[in-house]
């Protein structure tokens, strides 16, 4: 049976007792390919939700500071949630309308 380390999720030998890539202790047998599905779940929830405040930031900098909607468009569209990148398209098109609307009035 495959064992998988609760912390570092890296594939350990049956007989480990401690991780050999971050020295965690190895609780044991039942630590297995579920336990190692169900961390990299709480991971990705977790990373969810750590993108929340940002890309709200990135919606009111894209209105107020074009140039920082892109930054932050271009960093929640490198990440792994699909809506990080969802929302960094959503946001750097936000800044690229507010950007020619300035452009615009800069003429009239």
């Amino acid at each position: 049976m495959t064992k998988y380390c609760p912390s570092c999720g890296d594939q350990q030998i049956d007989e480990a007792r401690f991780c050999k890539s971050c020295g965690a202790a190895l609780d044991g047998p039942h630590i297995n390919q579920n336990t190692h599905q169900e961390n990299t779940q709480q991971f990705m929830q977790a990373s969810e939700k750590s993108h929340t405040g940002l890309i709200i930031a990135g919606y009111v900098l894209a209105i107020l500071i074009p140039l920082i909607g892109v930054i932050i468009s271009v960093y929640l569209m490198t990440r792994d949630s699909q809506k990080a990148k969802r929302h960094g398209k959503y946001i750097l098109i936000v800044a690229a309308i507010v950007w020619l609307l300035s452009i615009i009035s800069m003429f009239h």
